[in-house]
């Protein structure tokens, strides 16, 4: 019995394969080997897609692993529409057993960055280094910041019928494609990128779940012994919603052993706006020797 699991272990190592998680069907695919790297997409409610195929060249020199969290893209729903966070650092570190991994490097974008920070803080030890894309912070109070900074790039005409939007949806209405057409722009550094975005079916109710979990529980001030000393590369875009010296200021103090970049002619969504960049960033950073910061 014990040989059976691990081979069926060891047979979830390449391809795409879906994981038994939580009583949960997970999509899982890798590719390449070498150091694993693990990719946490945005959303919440996202897909692995946002990252094909964007990052799949660094499966030249690293074991490439993307999944599809809880209900998202390929992956199973909740039959209960329960989803949080805590489930999600839960699943990533199931995910990482199932796999038979033992250290690996996190890529969290955007509300994957929370994911990630929020997972290493509670398995620290099984971290060899987190990157960090579209960063949002490591509280609440900096994903209200966030929130609000959209709001007020929007204007208050925009405001007004992203209001009108969020009430058809709550009548049953589908307005996922107006909302896209509204929002998208303040997301990118040029308006053009956005012929590449592929529309990805977003979960809705594991995005609003989820936000809600973040808004009440997400605070890794407390805990931040855990993770002051891994090693950390930001790559934040130069037109983020969040900025650079957002970053600077509210995070980078309490990280001792974390690099800063900002991804110039970059948005919020680096990845489709300067792919090229990141994954230099992400194979330099992963290649250099780790060294302790004397950050104050």
């Amino acid at each position: 019995m014990t040989t059976n699991k691990r081979t069926a272990q060891r047979e979830c190592t390449f391809g795409e394969k879906y994981l038994e998680i939580n009583g949960k069907s997970l999509f899982v695919t890798i590719k390449g080997q070498g150091d694993p790297i693990i990719f946490i997409h945005g959303g919440p409610g996202g897909s692995l897609e946002y990252f094909l195929p964007y990052m799949e060249p660094l499966a030249e020199s690293y074991q490439v692993i993307l999944y599809d969290q809880a209900g998202c893209g390929k992956s199973e729903r909740d039959k209960l529409d329960h989803y949080s966070l805590e489930d999600e650092i839960n699943n990533l570190e199931l995910i990482r057993t199932a796999l038979n991994l033992d250290k690996v490097t996190l890529f969290g974008e955007s509300w994957g960055s929370i994911l990630a920070l929020s997972y290493a803080a509670k398995y620290p030890f099984n971290i060899h280094k987190l990157i960090l894309t579209a960063a949002i912070g490591l509280s609440s109070i900096d994903y209200q910041t966030f929130k609000k900074t959209l709001l007020q790039k929007m204007g208050s005409y925009k405001k007004m019928k992203l209001g009108y939007y969020s009430l058809v949806a709550a009548l049953g209405g589908n307005v996922s494609e107006k909302v896209n057409i509204l929002m998208d722009p303040y997301y990118v550094y040029s308006v053009e990128t956005l012929t590449k975005k592929k529309e990805i079916q977003n979960n809705k109710r594991a995005l609003n779940k989820i936000s809600r979990d973040i808004e009440k529980e997400y605070n890794l001030l407390p805990s931040i012994d855990q993770i002051e000393n891994l090693p950390v590369l930001i790559a934040q875009g130069s037109h983020d919603i969040l900025s650079t010296a957002f970053i600077e200021k509210n995070v980078m103090k309490h990280l001792k052993n974390a690099e800063l970049v900002e991804v110039k002619e970059s948005g919020h969504w680096t990845i489709l706006e300067q792919p090229e960049q990141i994954r230099k960033l992400t194979k330099s950073f992963l290649e250099a020797r780790e060294t302790v910061s004397l950050r104050n």
